[in-house]
């Protein structure tokens, strides 16, 4: 269908100039013969239905040249060249056309002129207007050539950036599942049935959010949020008691969307630096606030703030994709703040609310 469409629109733009030409050129011809022809003394309705027919010929030969020749994709000498094999034929026929027509339809108003320089003249008086529709037609297809690979090169950059977005998507799953089936083979061992049937349960749930949403197409944001939910619910399965969790969510648009499965390694890093590698109970803080410039998503243990930054150990690799992601999803409309000390992880999604509404409302 886009291919069709942008036919229909390099062809309906050929029409539109080189209707413009002939008809500027035929207008500019009856204003010179309006002009020129009454000081020779004779009628000048003669000239003008002969300009008018050989120019009609014009438009209906060099219209269906241009239309075929408008849809192959030809270097420009051998584009040229074509549409020279065709039109130096056509000149020769036209001058021995018009030459007739106002021989025999018309005075000569040059009848002291030699035979040889009255067609001299007739072939420059016909060449020009086909010289200039060659130029612009050339200049036409130039320019369709040039915005179609740019058409390419945008495409093939999608598809790369598409490609590359997967591959990244398909990397933040593998934590998850792992960490997940290793609490769920621990309830097998312990014959604890019910614990492990919820963990399945809210699996099911999770899995079923990140398969819907295979592509990085927008989701709302409240579906995001429940597969959030259903995430940290499986992580309070895991943990028991010792995880605590603050909801602080702002009143939300309906129209706010999000790429899907963006928060999950943010709250992975939050369970693996906050939870696993401490005891006792703690709280993590879960805040959504959205203003009519940003929207802005904090995960983090409670009391940590991000002054501290990352330690000079490696970023987990989930946490680097996700900034990869985030670079090609919006480039610099969102930002990613890291914390990594003693207080515990943090993490603060930034993203410019203009690029999170729905394209469709």
């Amino acid at each position: 269908m886009l291919i069709a469409n942008t036919g229909h629109q390099r062809l309906a733009s050929f029409w539109h100039w080189h209707l413009l030409y002939w008809l500027s050129y035929l207008l500019i011809k009856f204003i010179h013969l309006s002009v020129l022809v009454p000081l020779q003394d004779e009628l000048t309705w003669p000239y003008l239905w002969i300009y008018s027919v050989v120019t009609l010929l014009n438009i209906l030969v060099t219209g269906a040249l241009g239309q075929h020749e408008l849809s192959g994709r030809r270097p420009f000498l051998v584009q040229l060249g074509r549409l020279l094999r065709v039109l130096l034929p056509w000149w020769l026929l036209m001058v021995l056309l018009r030459q007739y027509l106002i021989m025999t339809y018309a005075s000569d108003m040059l009848s002291d002129v030699s035979s040889g320089l009255k067609y001299l003249l007739a072939f420059n008086l016909v060449l020009l207007p086909l010289a200039g529709w060659l130029a612009i037609f050339m200049l036409l297809k130039t320019n369709q050539l040039h915005a179609a690979g740019l058409v390419k090169q945008d495409q093939l950059a999608r598809q790369a950036r598409q490609a590359r977005l997967k591959v990244l998507r398909y990397q933040l799953n593998p934590h998850f599942m792992f960490n997940t089936l290793n609490a769920l083979n621990a309830y097998i061992v312990q014959r604890n049935g019910r614990d492990a049937e919820q963990l399945i349960q809210h699996l099911c749930v999770y899995l079923r959010h990140a398969l819907k949403n295979q592509q990085d197409e927008f989701i709302p944001l409240q579906q995001e949020l429940e597969a959030l939910t259903a995430y940290m619910t499986i992580q309070q399965v895991r943990f028991g008691e010792r995880l605590q969790l603050s909801w602080q969510l702002s009143e939300l648009p309906a129209d706010l969307v999000i790429p899907p499965l963006l928060l999950q390694p943010l709250a992975e890093n939050a369970i693996q630096y906050s939870v696993a590698e401490t005891t006792g109970t703690l709280c993590l803080v879960i805040r959504v606030h959205h203003c009519a410039k940003q929207l802005q998503i904090t995960l983090a243990r409670q009391g940590a703030d991000d002054s501290a930054g990352w330690p000079d150990v490696q970023r987990p690799a989930n946490l680097i994709n996700l900034t990869e992601r985030l670079t090609l999803l919006f480039g610099k409309q969102a930002s990613l703040s890291l914390s990594h000390s003693s207080t515990g992880f943090y993490s603060q999604l930034t993203i410019a609310t203009e690029a999170l509404h729905d394209p469709a409302t």
